[in-house]
């Protein structure tokens, strides 16, 4: 058996025979519980207290003693990894707030691009409104012109009709048989003339 085993053996032993004469005291010590307090009584559970520290401290060291420094190796290692954690997230945080930078610039540069294609897309609509705008400007000036001329062929049309039809009133009420002997006359003499 190794010697921790040994040690362990006999601190069970020796508190179980400090645990069978605890009552056996507790008894005697009631029955002189009427009595004054006896400094003996005192001095002897004092002295049992002391050796039963001492035995708990002779055999208790050494594990006290790995479970402690096993404890402290883990606490260190928890703190070392800690901070390692932490560095880590310190780097992160600095690349995400590059990234963040770069993308509120990216952001920035997309729209002053985009302000810009409007820009340029509302200049061109403005420019084909215009061109298209003058088209139909040109397209109804033209259509409206040769509407006035189709009209003023259609007046000079009917104002000769017209004047055909008055100049024939005229003549018809005017020409007397003088007149239409006289008219037959330069006809046939126009016909007659050689040329």
């Amino acid at each position: 058996m190794s010697v921790a085993a040994r040690r362990r053996v006999f601190a069970v032993t020796v508190l179980s025979l400090v645990a069978r004469a605890a009552p056996a005291q507790h008894a005697e010590h009631a029955q002189h519980a009427e009595h004054a307090a006896d400094w003996s009584l005192l001095v002897f559970h004092t002295f049992g207290l002391a050796v039963l520290i001492g035995i708990i401290v002779y055999f208790a060291r050494e594990p006290l003693r790995a479970f402690l420094s096993d404890r402290s190796d883990g606490l260190r290692r928890q703190l070392e990894s800690a901070r390692a954690a932490l560095e880590s997230a310190r780097t992160a945080n600095i690349a995400i707030r590059a990234r963040l930078d770069r993308i509120a610039d990216e952001n920035e540069a997309l729209v002053r691009e985009a302000a810009e294609l409007a820009e340029r897309e509302r200049t061109g609509a403005l420019e084909r409104a215009r061109s298209a705008a003058e088209r139909v400007r040109e397209e109804a000036k033209r259509a409206a012109d040769q509407e006035i001329e189709r009209a003023r062929a259609e007046l000079q049309s009917e104002a000769a009709r017209l004047a055909i039809s008055l100049a024939r009133e005229m003549v018809r009420n005017n020409l007397t048989p003088d007149d239409e002997r006289r008219m037959l006359a330069e006809f046939v003499e126009r016909v007659g003339r050689p040329t």
